[in-house]
């Protein structure tokens, strides 16, 4: 089995300061960090405090590797955060003061602190080894020197110990604790360091040295040279691919659909992505691919069902925001990204073509345009660990208004809809988005009321559902349940506490 370089770190006191750059808590600390830590030891080791020089090209070795694998005692973020009141640098100010025998105000800040409690004590990075000359033997027992200097990791109250070692895949596998692997998607974004990364730590060093002079302070610019990299917990599951386009007339201005009609806008997607990849469908795929997987219409033999979603997005953010429909959302089984990137570029900038013909009364159709990152798409797509319906899940059949049918009905629709985490589940006729239609086909005189549903799945029960995954689990989205999962209904987001 191919060997393998590990660095372990093992907090003393079983809690975590560090944050990332936006200020939130760091768990698993990155490999950033990591280094960071080691170049701080190395020049303590070996008394090299303005200039590294000893383990220069060890570090150089290691921020070249991939990412490592990372293997960490589990966290929890504390509820309760304690606040700290830390001196401005005024001192001076407060001196000229006392001089003159009158009492000075000590300036504060006050800073909110909240750690992360560890369930355990160490953190492993473990990077994969090709092959280990002789040159490579050298620069691992370097690093292994430096991890054994180390003091702290994160802030300088998180103190810790370290080591390293060549060790066997077996040996690696044994370690306990969650597994953290790079990912593609899902999972968040950790600080990993590239070639270039030491060079700019010790320009960064220098300028903290140089940062007062004749000529006053000068504020010391950020670390810039390193990559982000997404990690995801091994157990933890995969999001499912998706790409976001905005409706936008033709003159740039945002288009709002009424959220109540949201089927219409699922369904001229879904049209222009069959009429696209009929002209122009990925390589490889069989004679019934537009057919199964763009339509979505099922085979007639047993195997799993693989299809596009086409999801429209209604508008959310706070209480009285107005759920319009300004985005639509296509997303793909796990696995299908090359197929979803086909259809997402064939897509872009065209424009939406009325299927019943009324769609757009008195009005300009509007264009598809896709969007990166959407702080309204985020609400349906990033990891929480309670779901609830903006619109009514349909529920595979009639539940005859018995709640142990309902049940089993919820039940049969998770399982179909590929959530298969242990969950609890309540359901309600109402949603808890204000702004959201109720699961209601007529109201109290028999008029029609709520969203407008395909014709065969008006003889269907629907309901609004609330999903908390166990253990504390974060599902990322997007999340659609139910029989009309497809076309927007059962569409599950998160609400901000």
């Amino acid at each position: 089995m191919t060997p393998c370089f590990c660095i372990s770190v093992r907090f003393l006191q079983p809690y975590s300061h560090a944050r990332d750059e936006n200020g939130d808590p760091e768990w698993p600390p990155s490999p950033l960090r990591l280094i960071q830590s080691l170049v701080a030891a190395s020049a303590g080791r070996w008394n090299e405090r303005t200039v590294l020089a000893t383990a220069v090209p060890a570090l150089r070795w290691l921020e070249s590797l991939p990412a490592p694998r990372i293997v960490a005692a589990r966290a929890k973020a504390s509820k309760s955060p304690y606040r700290l009141y830390v001196p401005d640098n005024v001192a001076d100010k407060a001196a000229s003061s006392w001089s003159r025998g009158r009492q000075a105000a000590v300036d504060r800040t006050e800073k909110d602190v909240r750690p992360a409690h560890l369930d355990g004590a160490a953190v492993h990075y473990i990077y994969a080894l090709m092959d280990e000359t002789g040159e490579l033997q050298s620069h691992m027992e370097t690093i292994a020197l430096a991890a054994r200097a180390m003091t702290h990791l994160g802030w300088g109250i998180d103190m810790a110990t370290g080591d390293a070692a060549v060790l066997s895949a077996e040996q690696a596998a044994e370690f306990t604790g969650d597994r953290w692997l790079p990912s593609p998607r899902g999972g968040r974004l950790l600080r990993t360091p590239k070639p270039g990364t030491l060079d700019d730590l010790a320009r960064k060093h220098a300028d903290f040295l140089g940062r007062l002079s004749a000529q006053g302070f000068r504020p010391v610019p950020p670390l810039r040279v390193f990559d982000l990299m997404r990690y995801r917990r091994q157990d933890d599951p995969l999001p499912r691919p998706h790409r976001v386009f905005e409706l936008r007339d033709l003159d740039g201005s945002r288009f709002r659909y009424p959220h109540r009609r949201l089927i219409h806008i699922a369904g001229m997607v879904r049209h222009l992505a069959i009429e696209a990849m009929k002209k122009s469908p990925p390589r490889g795929v069989d004679a019934g691919w537009v057919d199964r997987y763009v339509a979505g219409h099922a085979a007639d033999d047993k195997e799993e069902h693989r299809q596009l979603s086409y999801l429209p997005l209604p508008s959310m953010g706070h209480q009285h925001a107005d759920p319009g429909v300004r985005r639509v959302m296509i997303a793909a089984p796990v696995g299908d990204d090359d197929w979803l990137d086909h259809v997402a570029r064939r897509l872009a900038g065209q424009v939406l073509r009325p299927v019943n013909g009324n769609e757009f009364p008195g009005r300009q159709q509007p264009i598809l345009v896709p969007v990166r990152r959407d702080n309204i798409a985020r609400f349906y797509t990033e990891p929480t660990n309670i779901w609830h319906s903006f619109t009514p899940v349909i529920l595979p059949g009639h539940d005859d208004h018995k709640p142990d049918k309902t049940r089993a009905l919820i039940e049969r629709a998770l399982v179909q809809s590929g959530i298969d985490q242990p969950c609890e589940f309540e359901w309600s006729a109402f949603s808890r988005f204000p702004k959201a239609y109720s699961a209601h086909k007529y109201d109290k005189q028999g008029q029609p009321q709520g969203y407008i549903r395909p014709d065969h799945l008006l003889t269907q029960t629907a309901v609004h559902l609330t999903i908390r995954f166990k253990d504390g689990l974060r599902v990322p989205g997007p999340i659609a349940i139910g029989a009309g999962r497809h076309c927007g209904f059962g569409l599950m987001a998160r609400i901000d506490e």
